[in-house]
């Protein structure tokens, strides 16, 4: 019962803090930066472990979500990967989408300090900000880089013994580096956070919500006419929706770390 109250409690704070309201903003800015971020990562973690592995595991995860946005995210890569040689496109153009991944994580970072009540104004908070999200995006390669290994590892030992308690421990083990990225991600891009325990069990619900959450967004999508009747543009309204949806379970996370942090310790970390 005193979980469910916290739960509860979370929500109440959700929307008294308007966590929707930035979910939608970042719904709008994430769409620019996410073929910069995926050009990004296939180029930082291909060197480590190739760029076959990297394309397989972020369209996989597309995949999960419309069977189309594995094809549409390729397409946009290349077009992006064109644009960066092509001396007939604007530099400011390849400038704008490249600044709008600092403008996305900066948007979520501005969010979460909304949702936690850390004031913080001006030039010199936005330098930080953007230091902190540039130093996320490398938190995140190290993400893909170990999800990408023990993937890989499972796979195979599957493979060879035909056990299904591998596809387990692979999505285990998966869930467990979600939740550690996202607590991580709860400390690092907040100019103050709440405790990495406090973080830690937002983190993990916001995990179990986006597995749940991302089986209802799929059967919304395939059983709803709206991607339809937008034709080709159905694949951003898909986006849209997931990307909404998303950033409503960080926020959601976020505020049962504040709710939780302020029920055992009332105190907020640098």
């Amino acid at each position: 019962m005193h979980f469910l109250s916290l739960l509860f409690r979370a929500g109440k704070v959700w929307l008294d803090r308007g966590a929707d309201q930035h979910a939608a903003a970042l719904a709008y800015f994430m769409p620019f930066a996410l073929v910069p971020l995926l050009v990004i990562s296939i180029t930082l973690v291909g060197v480590i472990i190739g760029q076959e592995d990297v394309i397989a595991l972020l369209f996989r995860w597309g995949g999960a979500i419309d069977p189309g946005l594995p094809e549409f995210m390729k397409t946009s890569v290349a077009n992006f990967e064109t644009l960066t040689t092509s001396y007939t496109v604007p530099i400011l153009a390849l400038f704008f989408f490249s600044t709008m991944v600092l403008v996305s994580l900066n948007s979520l970072a501005s969010s979460l300090q909304h949702i936690w009540l850390v004031k913080s104004y001006g030039l010199k908070s936005f330098f930080k900000k953007s230091g902190r999200s540039v130093l996320f995006i490398l938190v995140f390669q190290v993400y893909l880089v170990a999800t990408i290994i023990f993937n890989n590892f499972f796979i195979s030992a599957g493979e060879q013994s035909g056990l299904y308690i591998f596809k387990i421990l692979s999505a285990l083990v998966f869930f467990i580096f979600t939740t550690l990225l996202i607590a991580i991600g709860y400390g690092l891009l907040p100019q103050k956070a709440p405790s990495f325990k406090a973080r830690l069990y937002g983190a993990a619900i916001a995990s179990v919500l986006f597995l749940f959450t991302r089986t209802l967004v799929t059967f919304h999508i395939a059983t709803s006419p709206s991607p339809d009747i937008y034709g080709a543009a159905g694949l951003i309204f898909v986006l849209l929706i997931w990307i909404y949806m998303a950033a409503s379970i960080i926020y959601y996370g976020a505020t049962f770390s504040f709710v939780y942090d302020k029920k055992f310790s009332s105190t907020l970390t640098k």
